[in-house]
């Protein structure tokens, strides 16, 4: 096997090149643009992605609001709910029977919730379990849009605890 000489395989790197210059030229043609205006972007198009880009911003702000309210009624909801099922009956105790005492329990739990800023929940003490229904509301609202962008978006979750280990 022979190698070829060097100049071969440059005449072949530089017909390739013309080629290829070629077929750009006349891909330019057939398009009418001669391609001075590559990159180039209009005022009205730059506006129009700026106003977007902030209503996306705003649109991401409330919905990290919503999703905050999510977790943070499903935490208090949790939290409502153990307050309450450690309302013992100090009667039952003596005797060694574990029960819960149903006015303490919602009467703490319904404190608990109001020292955090819940007003609007439910506390249903039934046997030994304590269900508490929190419902905490959001204000949707997009600071840009002036007319018909509030809505009010109400996050609802339960818990349910049991005295015990």
């Amino acid at each position: 096997m022979t190698a070829r000489p060097r100049h071969q395989a440059g005449r072949r790197c530089r017909w390739l090149t013309r080629r290829l210059d070629s077929l750009g030229r006349r891909l330019t043609q057939v398009d009418g643009h001669s391609g001075d205006d590559a990159g180039s972007i209009t005022l009205f198009m730059l506006g129009a992605l700026f106003v977007a880009a902030v209503l996306f911003a705003a649109l991401l702000s409330d919905q990290v609001r919503v999703l905050h309210a999510n977790g943070q009624a499903f935490d208090l909801a949790g939290k409502a709910a153990r307050v309450g099922a450690q309302q013992l009956d100090p009667a039952a105790l003596d005797t060694g029977t574990i029960r819960l005492d149903p006015a303490t329990a919602r009467t703490a739990t319904l404190a608990y919730l109001d020292a955090h800023g819940i007003h609007d929940a439910q506390v249903t003490v039934t046997g030994a379990a304590v269900t508490v229904t929190v419902h905490q509301p959001v204000l949707f609202h997009i600071p840009v849009l002036t007319a018909g962008s509030r809505a009010t978006v109400t996050q609802t979750r339960s818990a349910i605890a049991t005295p015990g280990p």
